[in-house]
């Protein structure tokens, strides 16, 4: 169950990462902000994985 909140919460933080992006900062980090939500997107990915193998030892 952790590794389901943890993909959460790394989902959650790319829907915040692209929102400050565009409305606070009006797009001016946009490539930063792609940057970050890639590596958000591969950490979730790792959280994926990782909740997979361990459902399936069950």
């Amino acid at each position: 169950m952790r590794y389901l909140k943890g993909l959460y919460f790394v989902m959650v933080l790319m829907v915040l990462v692209n929102g400050t992006s565009e409305y606070i900062f009006k797009g001016e980090y946009s490539a930063i902000a792609s940057w970050v939500i890639v590596l958000l997107f591969l950490f979730g990915t790792v959280f994926y994985v990782n909740a997979r193998h361990y459902l399936s030892k069950k």
